[in-house]
């Protein structure tokens, strides 16, 4: 007779279960969590999450997820909101979780790092190159373009590049690297221009850059020795004259003021406009012109007397003999010699310093004087001052 009252009581006990089931459903079901973040950040920066918990409750547990990923944790204030720091490192989807409801995804969209320089130094005729990279590595992959002077360089790379520039015109362009980001990272990019410095050469150097100056220097009239790269004692003797005509340290060294000065050279005027055709010896400058209608045509260093008790004359010449090949005179033998007044000549010499250094006469390279002595007439004149 004890068995109805105890299936009665078990029926009873389980609809009160699923009361109290259907009840905590009900207030799951009714229960809200908010979830906000910023819309981009720096990558690894610390951020806040904030959301609220409806209704309100103190001290529930959020966790913080990125995808399935749990990153950290916290508890709601009495009035159900809360506060969750981070450092992130990937876009997300996150989603918050309390008392057993879920927030809505939020991504937050991250600004990766790009690091991108050069590698040597930006000089013609020297190893140049850029070197990028991203950070993180995920955050997506690189274009590297380089433009200008023309220049059309564009190719895509994974997470790092390096790209050689080349560098065999003084010249000008930019190198611009840009991110095509992955899916919730931002855009970066960043441009680099760069200006290629000519290089310092001296003597005994060996430089496709020698024959560059050498075509500027015979562009403004000065005498140069055939082209070649490599920078000997003829190269020198051209690098004089034009140090010296420009009233620069006569080093001898193709160096920045070297380079400044050359591209804003123009070709001096001569001192005198008649005869149309002459010769001019600047004992000042240590300079020899040759000109013709009124304008110089060549200039070619010389060094004059330096010697103590010599001189060289000043005046108005004429040449009134040559000699083809060398010729003895008292003070040495004279190389292909052309006399303007008694003993004293412009001739070559396979020592031309900077400076006076002779018993009077004018000196100039022996590459030089090749050409004077086939294009300098019986009765030309020479001034010398």
């Amino acid at each position: 007779m004890r068995r109805p009252l105890l299936l009665g009581a078990t029926v009873f006990a389980l609809a009160a279960l699923a009361l109290a089931a259907a009840a905590s459903s009900r207030s799951a079901a009714s229960s809200t969590l908010t979830l906000r973040g910023p819309g981009a950040t720096t990558y690894g920066h610390e951020i806040d999450f904030t959301g609220k918990l409806t209704p309100a409750t103190a001290r529930t547990r959020v966790s913080l997820f990125n995808g399935t990923t749990f990153l950290t944790a916290g508890a709601t204030n009495p009035d159900g909101s809360y506060r969750l720091k981070v450092k992130i490192a990937r876009p997300g989807p996150f989603h918050a979780v309390a008392a057993g409801v879920s927030s809505a995804p939020v991504t937050v969209r991250i600004v990766p790092f790009l690091d991108a320089s050069l590698v040597g130094a930006p000089v013609a005729g020297s190893p140049l190159s850029v070197t990028a990279s991203l950070r993180p590595s995920y955050a997506g992959r690189l274009r590297v373009k380089v433009q200008g002077a023309g220049r059309d360089f564009s190719q895509l790379f994974g997470p790092s590049a390096r790209v050689s520039l080349g560098t065999a015109a003084i010249d000008s362009f930019t190198v611009t690297v840009q991110s095509v980001p992955a899916p919730g990272f931002q855009p970066v990019s960043k441009t680099i221009p760069v200006a290629l410095k000519p290089p310092s050469l001296s003597y005994g150097d060996r430089s496709p850059f020698v024959p560059v100056f050498l075509r500027q220097l015979a562009a403004l009239g000065y005498e140069v020795p055939a082209p070649t790269q490599y920078f000997d004692y003829d190269v020198l003797e051209s690098v004089y004259a034009f140090q010296k005509v420009e009233n620069l340290d006569r080093t001898g060294n193709v160096d920045a003021a070297f380079w400044a000065h050359l591209a804003g050279a123009t070709t001096p005027q001569p001192r005198y406009q008649q005869p149309a055709a002459h010769i001019e010896v600047d004992k000042t400058h240590q300079v020899l012109y040759v000109v013709r209608d009124g304008k110089v045509v060549h200039i070619s260093p010389v060094s004059t007397a330096g010697l103590p008790g010599r001189f060289t004359p000043e005046g108005t010449f004429s040449i009134f003999r040559k000699v083809d090949g060398f010729d003895p005179s008292p003070l040495g033998i004279l190389y292909k010699p052309m006399y303007f007044t008694g003993g004293y000549a412009i001739h070559g010499n396979p020592s031309v310093p900077p400076y006076p250094a002779s018993h009077g006469c004018v000196r100039v390279p022996n590459f030089v004087i090749e050409r004077l002595f086939t294009s300098e007439p019986y009765g030309e004149t020479v001034y010398v001052y």
